[in-house]
């Protein structure tokens, strides 16, 4: 496979490497969503049937995430390619056919929906624990209100909050803190099904809401959670308090309020 590297999107609009069908691409995938990573599988496919190639891996680089790689399919990199191929950034096609220029706008095209993809991710997402953010977690929270509201879908909000979090910053320090943070962040994301949302609120406090739940579920939750912690390095106790829509609410500040406050009940009962 060879290589093509080459300009910026300001290139590519000023017409030294315009391409027609990639640009009608672009306008028709902004008009059904957002470009993604999605975007970058779509191309390869259409520049694998416009030249006939074999195979196609486009590598990328991102200041935030280092060098990523897509292959023609979805397939996965393999070993021998990611040796022979490094951090050569750009276009890389068997058989080697497709034009200079073509291939520049491609790997220029399939930048520009990786970086939209990386930033839309870290606007949502917490930067130490990888999962949502309070600002995330808001905006499901009132959606998932707002479709219990109206069609009576269940949901189960469920606050977390770390037991004696400070101790683990006095022994060990923030960077141990953060550390332990990471792992709980890691067994939530491992703990919850497809369609439920973890997240860190800040601080020691996250949250999850359990999709198409009606109470009984967060048991079956918390089993999970506290099976995934135990393969972590450093183990940590954590309370939580559980709210259900539509039976407590369906009103978001008042799911929360409630959530929150059968936390801090648990607390009282596992201090006395």
């Amino acid at each position: 496979m060879t290589a093509v590297t080459g300009p910026r999107v300001d290139d590519i609009l000023d017409g030294s490497s315009y391409e027609p069908w990639l640009f009608k691409t672009m306008l028709a995938e902004l008009a059904e969503g957002e470009l993604g990573i999605g975007f970058i599988y779509s191309l390869l496919d259409q520049l694998a049937e416009r030249h006939g190639l074999r195979d196609i891996v486009v590598v990328l680089s991102h200041e935030s995430f280092g060098t990523q790689s897509f292959r023609l399919g979805g397939k996965s990199v393999t070993a021998d390619m990611a040796a022979r191929l490094g951090e050569s950034v750009g276009v890389h096609c068997e058989p080697d056919v497709v034009p200079a220029f073509e291939a520049d706008a491609v790997r220029t095209a399939c930048q520009l929906a990786l970086s939209l993809h990386l930033a839309r991710f870290s606007a949502g997402h917490d930067p130490l624990t990888k999962i949502a953010n309070r600002r995330s977690f808001d905006t499901a929270l009132q959606v998932g209100a707002a479709r219990s509201a109206r069609y009576g879908w269940p949901f189960t909000l469920v606050l977390l909050d770390l037991n004696d979090f400070k101790s683990v910053n006095d022994r060990g320090g923030h960077v141990f803190g953060d550390y332990v943070l990471r792992e709980f962040g890691y067994a939530l994301r491992r703990a919850v099904r497809h369609g439920d949302t973890a997240a860190r609120l800040g601080g020691d406090e996250f949250a999850v809401i359990l999709s198409s739940a009606e109470g009984v579920e967060a048991a079956g939750f918390i089993d999970r959670l506290r099976l995934q912690m135990k393969s972590t390095e450093n183990v940590v106790d954590f309370t939580m308090g559980v709210a259900s829509s539509p039976r407590d609410s369906t009103d978001p500040d008042e799911l929360y309020r409630i959530a929150d406050g059968r936390m801090y009940e648990n607390k009282g009962v596992r201090h006395s």
